[in-house]
């Protein structure tokens, strides 16, 4: 969430793996279930672009935090 939160614009999912490569060492597969989650809990929303999607966040950080 903070990636997508510091990002202000929609992101692709490389670029959310990219973001986090340095503080955490998760592999892709896991970076695209966290985001599948997220989108299924309804805390980003995505939008297709060509074959790749686009993730932005729907709640803002302080409605995530409360």
């Amino acid at each position: 969430m903070e990636v997508l939160w510091r990002a202000g614009a929609p992101v692709v999912a490389e670029q959310v793996i990219a973001a986090l490569s340095g503080t955490q060492a998760w592999q892709a597969a896991t970076v695209k279930t966290l985001l599948n989650r997220l989108l299924k809990k309804g805390a980003i929303a995505a939008q297709k672009d060509g074959r790749r999607f686009l993730y932005h966040a729907v709640l803002r950080r302080e409605e995530w935090l409360a």
